[in-house]
């Protein structure tokens, strides 16, 4: 993996859990971390976990704050942590544990996720999380 590829998804990380400490006013992610913003590709697709109810595609960037509004309106915290990354070359597949706390209900969650980044000129050209390892390689050298 290409070491700007990696700084990439680091300060990635690092915003989306910015992002997931929040209150009940909505953080932008454009806002909060310009320069992590710019490196997403203006066609960036952001997908749901497969495995939810409805799962959506939000297209563009600014479509993708609509991930972050429900996300943020969802939990009250939300964090990915990073375990393991896996270059593909065209993509990187990061090994995630997810702990989060509901809104309101205060409920407390913890769950293994993959998420595979896809990349095109130094940009996240798309993004899309899976519940496991397999789906995760699977769909990434398919797409």
């Amino acid at each position: 993996m290409s070491e700007e590829n990696l700084e990439i998804l680091r300060r990635t990380y690092g915003v989306i859990n910015s992002v997931g400490r929040s209150g009940p006013e909505f953080v932008d992610p454009e806002e909060l971390a310009p320069d992590v913003w710019a490196l997403l590709a203006e066609d960036l697709e952001l997908h749901e976990r497969p495995d939810l109810p409805d799962a959506k595609v939000y297209r563009g960037r600014e479509q993708s704050k609509e991930f972050w509004r429900k996300t943020q309106e969802i939990f009250s915290r939300i964090e990915w942590e990073p375990k393991e990354f896996i270059d593909l070359d065209h993509a990187v597949v990061v090994m995630t544990t997810v702990r989060a706390t509901g809104r309101g209900s205060e409920v407390e969650t913890e769950l293994e996720e993959a998420d595979v980044f896809w990349f095109r000129d130094g940009t996240i050209v798309r993004l899309q999380a899976f519940p496991s390892r397999k789906e995760a390689l699977e769909a990434a050298a398919g797409g």
